[in-house]
Parts: C-alpha cells; structure tokens; sequence
C-alpha cells in the first residue's frame, strides 16, 4: 500500500502538470513561437504571479530538512541561524538584480553583464558555472524526495529520483516561462496550505512544553543523543558560524542562478520586480524555515533520536518522527509536500537553462541568422539534455550524504562571488583576472576543507576561505590596475 501511495503523488502532480500545460498552451497559442512568449513571458508578469513563484522557487526540500537539522545540531541557535544566512543572502541577490538592470538595462543575466564588465571568456565560464548550480540543485532536489519517499514508502529510490527529474524538464520544454510561473502560482497555495496543515498537526502532539523540556535534556543531559550545553543559548557561537556559513553556501548557489535573473527581468517595473523578491524571498520564506526548525527539529530533539550513524540526517530526522508518532494521513501529507517543493525547485532551475540556451546562446556561438524557432528549439533540445543528466545523476545518491554534496558545491561556489561583487565596487578594469581568482578561491577552499581535521568547522573555513580569497585577490588588483572601465558601454549593450 505504501508503494502505491507514493507513486500516486508522483501521476496526480503529473496529472496537474498536464492540466495547466493544457490551459496555458490554449489561452497563449503564441507561447512557443517567439522568444519572447516563450522566455520572457511577455516581459510585463505582476506582482500576484512573480512574487508567489520567487517564494517557491527559494523553498527547497533542504529548506524544510536543513532547517530541521540545523536545530537538531545547534539548538535555539540554529533556528535562526539557517534562516538569517539565507535571508542575508537573499537580500543581496536582490540588489544585484536591481544593479544590473540600471547598470545595463538590455542585459537580463549576470553572465551577460560579465562579458562586457569583464571578457568574452568570464562570460563563458560564468555562463558554465551557472549550468553546474542548475544541474546541482536539480540532483539535491530530487534525491531528497527520492530518500523521504524511500523511508516513508519504501519505494525505489533510483525510479523516484530517475521520473521526478524528467517530469519537470518534460514540463518545462513544452510550456516555457509563461507555464512555469502560473504552475507556481498554484503551487504556492498548494505548498501554504500543507506547511500549516503539517505544521499545526505537529505543533498539536507536541506542545511548546514538550519541546522546551527536549532543550533542557539536551542542553544539561551528557546521556543525551543530542548533547549540546548551548542547546538553549540564542546567540551561540557555534550558530553565529553556522550563519556566517549559511550566507557564504547561499550566495554562491542562488547568484548564479540564471532563473532569477530572468524573473527579475520579466516584471512589468523595477518596482514590482523588487516587491516581489523581498515578499517572496524573505518575508514568505522566512516563517517557514523558521517553523521547520521547531515543528521538525526541536521535536527531534525531545525524543532523543539517535543520529550518529545515520548518512542524511536531515532526511531521518522528518522520516524517522513521522513513522514512529504519525499515521500514513500525515505521512502522505508530508511527501506530497516535499515532493511538490522538490519538483517546483527543479522546474524553476530547468527554466533558467532553457532560456539562457534560447536567448542569445545559440546566435552569438552557433547560427548567427538563427530564427526564433531554431533558438527555442535549441533551447528545448538542451534542457531536454540538463534534464536527463541531472536524472542519471540523481539515481547515484542514494547512500551518499547530501550534507557532503551541499558542502561541497557551497565551496565550489562561493569562490565566484569576488567577481560579481568587484564588478559593482570596482571601477577598474579586471578582466581574466576573475578567472585567476575563481581558481585561487575554489582550490584554497577545498583544501581547507579537506586539511583541517576538525570536521564541526573543516566546512566553515572552506567555505569562507574560498569566498574571501577571491574578494582580497581583486581588491589588490583594482590597486594595482590604473586603467579604469567605462561603465557607460553596460548601458548599450546586453543580451542579443
């Protein structure tokens, strides 16, 4: 019975799919026939449709499981930390959204504000950067509803994973970005009404008493599986690095993102563009890593659940309650949850692939007299491609933590965020020298990470070590370069 109930989250959500491709490809027949349509939705989408699908997007599986496990490590202390690392983050993406589109008003990415800031060959290697975040959020996610239907269902892992991925690129190639953002809008509703519906079930069995009597056991309890003297302690210093940290992995991974930078440029106005990302990516998203922490990880905690050998702990922190305290009402609920949050984060990155290969990409390297239907079909064909990768990619996770994974690509990433900020503060001219940096922060990183024994901070100073890095490198070379850019070349230049 349980197989049959997870597969049928997966053909109902499919069945949703089809539906809203359906009504989307019926009342815009023109969708799939110009770039415009298809990638930029018109370039005219409201505050109502963009800032309910900046919400989703932003909300991943780790948003729920990480925050929980961020509580279950650090107490009190990692309930905010996870969050206010992210919202930090997620406020500075915002302002460079809104610094490219003043700075270069005909550019939509950072990608294409770095080949002219910088050189044709950043350009090109942002522009690989990019696909690698895709491809990464696209296997987390999938593995992490893979392991929760796995451990609630006992269900194939490799199928889950293998048909969650493909729905979503089957999906996206067919309706473009008009079909994402309304599938967005309704899965913001969706995902709204089942995180309160979770959420007040849980809060329910196990009341604020219960909770703050775990704390107490884990804070002054050595028998404790959880031990932890600063389980109650608001500002501990292991969560003030956890948040530092949080900030670092965050901005690597959501600036180089090229679906908000596309959704950014799609709103009617600055103003409703900037609206909708603060709505939807901090005042929407806050309570709910916030309540994740409390109505997963803290009653974690109070049952005293046993971690140490477990690979993705986050993943058997939901499961393992879920199983001993819940029926299967709350545990379908649940899935349903995760799997709709996973599948919309991977459509969203699919979407920023499809239209990075659709606009520009295919006339500036392949076919300069490339019609618009050639470039959108180029488009699909690619994403089609990601979309099967990332598939292939995902079945392989199964036992390997996803923790590692996101430490990993946190370090990797964080290294490019140099160039994007000393493109802004920077006034002079830097060109490949970005590239130098990007290696110096990625190589630094990791061999921090992997050096440093201590494995409670290996990943902080990795991860801050590989951002900073970069940062220092090209705030010496601004001094040491006397040529300065003109910046009035971003204004009559951008995507093609």
């Amino acid at each position: 019975m349980g197989n049959l109930l997870g597969y049928a989250i997966l053909v109902l959500y499919s069945i949703l799919l089809g539906t809203i491709a359906y009504l989307v490809l019926k009342k815009y027949p023109v969708n799939g026939k110009t770039t415009d349509e298809f990638v930029l939705a018109g370039k005219n989408v409201p505050f109502g449709l963009l800032a309910p699908s900046v919400f989703v997007s932003w909300i991943w599986v780790t948003t729920i499981v990480g925050s929980a496990e961020a509580g279950v490590i650090y107490g009190i202390s990692g309930g905010w930390a996870y969050s206010i690392g992210a919202i930090i983050a997620f406020g500075i993406l915002i302002v460079i959204l809104v610094k490219i589109r003043r700075l270069m008003p005909e550019g939509v990415t950072f990608m294409d504000f770095a080949g002219v800031r910088f050189s044709t060959l950043v350009k090109d290697a942002y522009f690989m950067l990019a696909i690698l975040v895709v491809i990464y959020l696209s296997v987390e996610q999938a593995a992490g509803i893979a392991l929760v239907f796995h451990g609630l269902f006992d269900i194939s892992f490799k199928k889950i994973a293998f048909f969650t991925v493909m729905i979503a690129g089957a999906y996206v190639i067919t309706v473009g970005m008009r079909g994402v953002l309304y599938n967005e809008l309704i899965n913001f509703f969706l995902i709204s009404l089942g995180f309160i519906i979770f959420a007040v079930v849980i809060v329910n069995k196990f009341d604020m008493a219960t909770l703050f009597d775990g704390l107490k056991d884990v804070q002054s309890n050595p028998k404790n599986n959880n031990y932890n003297p600063d389980a109650l302690h608001l500002l501990s210093k292991s969560g003030i690095m956890y948040a530092l940290s949080a900030v670092v992995i965050a901005l690597g991974q959501i600036c180089l993102d090229p679906a908000y930078y596309f959704k950014a440029h799609i709103a009617k106005d600055e103003k409703t563009m900037i609206r909708s990302f603060v709505f939807g990516g901090i005042a929407f998203w806050t309570p709910v890593a916030i309540i994740s922490s409390f109505v997963i990880g803290y009653v974690a905690l109070s049952k005293d659940i046993n971690l140490e050998s477990v690979i993705n702990r986050s993943i058997a922190i939901s499961t393992s309650i879920l199983q001993t305290d819940f029926g299967p009402g709350i545990q379908l609920l649940f899935a349903a949850l995760v799997f709709i949050i996973g599948i919309t984060s991977i459509i969203h990155g699919l979407i920023g692939i499809q239209s990075i290969f659709t606009m520009g990409y295919y006339k500036d390297k392949i076919k300069p007299e490339a019609t618009e239907a050639e470039q959108i079909k180029f488009g699909r064909t690619v994403t089609f491609l990601v979309a099967t990768l990332c598939a292939l990619v995902a079945i392989s996770l199964e036992k390997v933590s996803l923790l590692t994974i996101d430490t990993f690509s946190g370090i990797f990433f964080a290294a490019t965020c140099g160039g994007i900020f000393a493109g802004f503060w920077s006034g002079k001219i830097l060109g490949n020298k970005v590239l130098v940096s990007i290696v110096i922060g990625i190589l630094a990183g990791i061999a921090a990470w992997i050096k440093i024994e201590d494995t409670n901070i290996d990943w902080l100073y990795g991860s801050v070590i590989s951002f900073g890095l970069p940062i220092l490198f090209l705030g010496l070379m601004s001094l040491l370069t006397s040529k300065k850019f003109n910046f009035a070349k971003l204004i009559h230049l951008g995507l093609k």
